[in-house]
């Protein structure tokens, strides 16, 4: 009875979703950086993030820039609403128990692909209001370039009930022993809806899965990657093409699916070690920090057109300034090659915390520790050579 009311849904919702769109060269975005708040004191420590295009990008890009103008405002709205949340009922808490309760509130947004097909953000929120442990997860948000259209799944894929039978082999084959005992059950629901979670990415989809949506707090998030060389007919031709550069921003702690190019699946994860450094564990090797490089900001897969790839990782080393360490890394390397004195932090910013968001290897907006020539300014426009 079950299987068959699958095949019902499976059957309606599969009508929701329409055929091939013609596929167009695209390019890599420009022009586009983040804001970050931060609102900090005993009851609650806050942060979140605005995504935006400046006024060249925004002329080329209208309609999308609009977008993102309105999605940074209601992200906006929704981080005051929580302040005031949050903050009054850390202070009754702390009231109540003679000690103070302070409650986190960060939402960190990145970039997983940007061109002039589709942009794709991750928000990676992650929150404590005083229970036994706190909440996370990754959220997917998917805009038309063209038109900044908000994306579901059904932009997107070709055939729902293909697009299940994908998602539940990719989660047993990366995690034989879970039992995804309500998984099917969920994603099916979700595929229905045409709300299922997802980030298109330059070489395949993502679906994100977290805690206890098919899993308990304990697992932690699971997300099936679908490349676009595995499943060419399930994902529409639109999606499929992609620059002959481009950069791909990767979430900290957690197991990135990625291509290097060959269409062939490796991994990178970047997490921060105990003695505070960082560590990078890659198909191509493993490689840790002894420079001392703080304050790690999600890491920046660079892939050029040439087949090679670089991992740029920002950081902070005290008394020093920021710093940019590239690697050169592959299916079968993982090299440290440059440590540069630059950043994608905008220092000059005062008032605002302000990042350049790298979304084309050939066009990138920087800042340096010292001013580069004699005009002693700090940001720069630059691009990635062949050699890093």
């Amino acid at each position: 009875m079950i299987k068959l009311k699958y095949l019902i849904l499976a059957v309606i919702i599969t009508a929701i979703f329409s055929g091939q769109t013609e596929a167009k060269e695209i390019k890599p975005l420009f022009g586009m950086y983040k804001i970050v708040s931060n609102e900090v004191d005993d009851y609650l420590n806050q942060s979140w993030t605005e995504v935006y295009m400046d006024d060249e990008a925004a002329k080329v890009y209208p309609k999308l820039s609009t977008a993102l103008n309105e999605y940074s405002k209601e992200k906006h709205n929704k981080a005051i609403e929580r302040q005031r949340k949050y903050h009054k009922e850390s202070v009754g808490m702390s009231e109540q128990s003679g000690q103070i309760r302070q409650f986190y509130d960060h939402d960190k947004v990145i970039v997983c692909r940007a061109d002039s097909v589709v942009l794709s953000l991750l928000e990676t929120p992650a929150d404590y209001m005083g229970g036994v442990h706190g909440m996370y997860g990754y959220f997917g948000v998917n805009f038309d370039t063209a038109t900044g259209k908000r994306l579901t799944i059904s932009d997107v894929c070709t055939n729902a009930e293909e697009l299940l039978k994908a998602i539940m082999t990719r989660l047993h084959e990366d995690s034989p022993v879970a039992p995804f005992e309500n998984a099917e059950k969920h994603i099916m629901e979700r595929i229905a809806k045409d709300d299922i979670n997802f980030v298109i990415e330059p070489n395949g989809v993502s679906f994100h899965f977290n805690p206890y949506e098919i899993g308990s707090y304990a697992e932690g998030i699971y997300t099936a990657t679908l490349f676009f060389s595995e499943y060419p007919k399930l994902f529409k031709a639109k999606y499929q093409q992609i620059p002959s550069t481009y950069c791909q921003t990767l979430p900290l702690y957690h197991s990135n699916i990625v291509s290097f190019g060959k269409g062939m699946r490796n991994f990178i994860d970047v997490t921060l070690s105990d003695d505070g450094n960082y560590e990078i564990v890659s198909g191509g090797g493993n490689a840790k920090d002894e420079t001392g490089l703080q304050s790690i900001q999600p890491p920046t897969l660079m892939h050029m057109s040439n087949g090679k790839n670089y991992l740029f990782v920002d950081g902070f080393i005290d008394n020093k300034g920021r710093f940019l360490h590239v690697y050169e890394i592959s299916d079968n390397k993982l090299a440290l090659v440059h440590v540069l004195p630059y950043t994608f932090k905008n220092i000059g910013k005062r008032k605002y915390e302000t990042w350049w968001i790298p979304t084309d290897p050939n066009n990138i907006k920087f800042d340096s520790n010292e001013p580069i020539g004699a005009n002693g300014i700090k940001s720069h426009f630059g691009g990635v050579d062949n050699d890093g």
